[in-house]
């Protein structure tokens, strides 16, 4: 009874609004359309325009609870022409989905559950259809920074290193950025460690290594560098540390220090580099 009320309701409210346009389909019409098409529960139904384009589209997560403070369940698309499934997860998902704002487009992001660790899920809208952005699968924990910066944590092991054998588990963050049509990652090249040293506040940081300095990465306008440092231990085994640095005005500031050992990149395939060589004034 109640699928043919919902039905009904759906076909009354396109019927009602076809002559104002696709873009006119309110929030219940949409809403109506999903619910025609599952037998579960609706945990999350945001309504937005996504791609700032004035037509306005959902993202929905249908499911029932699971992983602590998550769920297993499906995501979904609705908009005037429709409601499609998009992905479903047989790991679930850690939390609830996340929407975020970029500039005009904004993003619906899930964070597959895994039990070391998450890889977040990114979709948007573009041309009125929805696409799995290239971020997706790269990292977990997306948050967001300021202006169009973001995180993602990197799930892997790298402490003790043996006879080319890594072991120890770390959560390390890797930035992001979109540049008004994809997500790029903020890729590091090196900097050598006199060019670090010429900003004030990192030769205090730099000095209190107890350790070997090795590559250091400098991310370029996010302002992060990533100086990789090792501890060595018995039998020629080494521990890796890291410091990372946070660059403004001139200046270098500790922003975080662990645990493990920084790439250029977390994703070359999508990673913009700044200029070599890197030299400060």
């Amino acid at each position: 009874m109640r699928k043919i009320a919902g039905a009904l309701l759906a076909l009354a409210l396109v019927l009602s609004l076809a002559g104002c346009g696709e873009k006119e389909l309110s929030e219940a019409g949409l809403r109506a359309m999903l619910d025609e098409k599952v037998n579960q529960e609706i945990l999350d139904f945001k309504y937005d325009d996504y791609d700032g384009d004035g037509v306005f589209e959902a993202f929905a997560f249908v499911g029932e609870e699971g992983p602590p403070e998550g769920f297993y369940g499906a995501l979904w698309f609705i908009d005037a022409k429709g409601a499609q499934e998009l992905e479903a997860s047989e790991y679930g998902y850690s939390g609830h989905p996340g929407f975020y704002t970029f500039g005009q487009h904004k993003f619906a992001v899930l964070d597959e559950y895994r039990t070391t660790g998450g890889y977040v899920h990114v979709w948007g809208v573009h041309g009125g259809k929805p696409r799995l952005e290239s971020i997706s699968g790269v990292g977990g924990g997306f948050t967001q920074l300021d202006g169009n910066n973001f995180t993602l944590y990197h799930s892997t092991y790298d402490i003790d290193e043996t006879d080319g054998v890594s072991t120890g588990h770390t959560w390390k963050n890797y930035w992001f950025l979109w540049d008004g049509e994809n997500f790029r990652e903020h890729g590091g090249v090196p900097l050598a460690e006199k060019e670090l040293r010429k900003l004030g506040g990192a030769a205090e940081v730099l000095d209190g290594i107890d350790g070997v300095v090795g590559e250091i990465f400098y991310r370029g306008s996010c302002g992060v560098v990533n100086v990789n440092y090792t501890v060595p231990g018995r039998e020629g085994s080494v521990t890796n540390h890291y410091v990372t640095l946070q660059l403004k005005d001139g200046r270098a500031a500790m922003l975080e220090e662990g645990e493990g050992r920084y790439q250029a990149a977390l994703a070359p395939e999508i990673a913009v580099y700044p200029k070599e060589p890197v030299t400060f004034a």
